[in-house]
């Protein structure tokens, strides 16, 4: 998008205002993200301006859900819930189309929205030290605490089928069962089957781990869904936990998954797009860290299957390996690439920091009792098997 374009449909959100600057954001793997300084009445200011994705069930749904958690969450710091602290805890508000009155505006080449920028913060998508591991912790259990009494039948599907492993699977090998290979360049051919191959029994054992997790009767509690190290923002200068955003993706699911997912990014501290990928391990001080943070809200240490973690950072790390490579496949129709095979890079980056994790969950499993979390000892010693 050029300067034009974007004053364009800055114009329909503003009022006298004056485009002075554009950054696009490069982070996001779905929609197209830009900061947008402009003069507002004379005045300097910032807000952010996304083209959403076509993933998503309904654009509407998307905003509805979106509008729903900032409205609770401005609530809550209203009434001060997290004053004992000191920090500020921030939410980034849709702005209404002037045009439509709607929170979205139809404008080629798709769905657009604005939003509040939060000053003086910045994200990161490789951890840079303990302490950002530890406040990242604090961040998600904040979310999750502010969050826990959103009543779940008021939000909207906006994602079918979305963190559904069982779906990811059954997708997965549907697409390798019918799939041309021949097609696909020598080298690239040779990647895609050595990872197909080394997958196939940890998909094998994900299958019966979901059995037996659906046996255990988990509840459902309101998700960020992807709470990678990006979407929280930090303070500039004391580098706390200001605000999870990119909300698209909230939903009813375990507490577990998002606990899981983030520790999958952040203890990945070579990046999901690294330069040379026998960089990537799991760093399990940082995931001490990060657990350190997230259970330091009393709140959060009650009995929630906590001992469960091991099993769920697996299984989103086989998940999201799963859904590169098929999106891979696919022809990159979901996550945005700058190359062809950058997905195909990412499958290969996931499986390596699973592997890297399973030969440590035994340390990650002693760490959690340390803490006075209890893990099955029968899935260390079955999931070691498969590597």
């Amino acid at each position: 998008m050029d300067f034009d374009q974007i004053n364009l449909i800055a114009d329909k959100f503003f009022d006298n205002s004056i485009l002075l600057n554009i950054h696009f954001i490069d982070s996001g793997l779905v929609n197209k993200t830009y900061i947008v300084e402009h003069l507002i009445n004379g005045k300097k200011s910032k807000f952010v301006l996304q083209c959403l994705s076509n993933i998503f069930v309904s654009h509407e749904r998307v905003n509805m859900n979106h509008k729903l958690i900032t409205d609770h969450i401005k609530l809550k710091i209203k009434k001060n819930s997290h004053k004992s602290d000191n920090k500020r805890w921030e939410v980034p508000c849709l702005i209404k189309c002037n045009s439509n009155n709607l929170f979205v505006l139809p404008f080629y080449p798709g769905y657009w929205r604005a939003m509040e920028y939060i000053d003086d913060t910045i994200s990161f998508d490789i951890l840079e030290d303990n302490k950002m591991a530890y406040q990242t912790g604090l961040g998600l259990a904040k979310f999750h605490e502010t969050c826990s009494d959103i009543d779940l039948k008021k939000l909207e599907n906006t994602i079918k089928d979305f963190h559904n492993t069982k779906n990811y699977i059954e997708q997965f090998n549907m697409i390798i069962r019918d799939y041309n290979f021949i097609k696909l360049d020598g080298n690239i051919n040779k990647r895609v089957q050595n990872l197909i191959f080394s997958l196939s029994n940890h998909i094998l054992y994900v299958e019966s781990l979901l059995g037996y997790l659906k046996r255990k009767s988990i509840q459902p509690s309101l998700i960020h869904g992807d709470p990678k190290l990006s979407n929280f923002l930090f303070d500039i200068k004391y580098r706390y936990v200001v605000s999870l955003i990119d909300l698209d993706t909230v939903s009813s699911g375990y507490l577990l998954t998002d606990l899981a997912d983030c520790l999958r990014s952040i203890c990945n501290i070579a990046g999901e797009d690294p330069d040379n990928i026998e960089n990537v391990h799991f760093d399990i001080n940082s995931c001490k860290y990060f657990l350190n943070g997230y259970f330091s809200l009393s709140n959060q240490n009650g009995d929630y299957f906590f001992g469960l973690i091991p099993e769920f950072i697996y299984m989103i790390i086989v998940e999201l390996t799963i859904r590169f490579l098929t999106d891979f496949l696919q022809s990159n129709k979901y996550f945005k690439v700058k190359y062809q095979t950058q997905n195909l890079y990412r499958a290969e980056v996931q499986y390596r920091l699973l592997s890297s994790f399973v030969t440590q969950i035994s340390t990650f499993s002693n760490s959690l009792h340390e803490m006075g979390i209890s893990s099955n000892p029968s899935f260390i010693s079955h999931v070691q098997k498969l590597v």
